[in-house]
């Protein structure tokens, strides 16, 4: 089984806690933001994302009965008419519950699969996976002609990139 750089780079800090990060980055042919941050894993663990589990719920829903919300029937020029949001949004996300069921899905098969992987990410790139999950399940589940959807999956990539070279917004 090979080595990953990302391995050899953790073993070094593992061996040698305070080696030169520059010096690092040149043996390893690595950003020194990327060596940094191995570095600071390597001291400071991340915690493991966070446990995928399903919940199954044994109990019937309590029905309450709410009063009449004004902002539901609200007019566009008094905050916007909720329900015509909702039905809106539908067309280009479709069904809430559907979309949810897909992308809860695909966000525990991958923490499962970091965690039996050891994985560790910090907290960006978690976040970052997880949106570009959500914009995947919004085209496979609503309309994938919406160019939003496509530019924000590049943006997540690119703000983690970014970070990774030392530029962060």
């Amino acid at each position: 089984m090979s080595t990953t750089v990302t391995e050899k780079i953790r073993a070094h800090f593992r061996s040698n806690p305070d080696a030169d990060v520059k010096k690092a980055a040149a043996k390893f042919k690595q950003p020194v933001s990327r060596i940094y941050l191995l570095r600071k894993q390597v001291r400071e663990p991340q915690e493991q994302p966070p446990q995928a589990k399903s919940v199954k719920f044994d109990h019937k829903p309590i029905l309450v009965p709410v009063p009449e919300l004004s902002v539901w029937n609200a007019t566009p020029t008094e905050g916007g008419n909720i329900l015509a949001t909702l039905n809106e949004r539908a067309k280009d996300y479709g069904k809430f519950k559907d979309g949810a069921a897909l992308m809860q899905g695909i966000k525990r098969l991958l923490a499962d699969h970091a965690r039996s992987h050891n994985k560790t990410f910090t907290d960006d790139q978690w976040e970052a996976l997880e949106m570009i999950v959500h914009k995947i399940g919004r085209i496979v589940n609503g309309n994938p002609d919406k160019v939003d959807h496509w530019t924000d999956i590049a943006g997540y990539a690119k703000l983690v990139a970014d970070r990774l070279e030392g530029i962060e917004r």
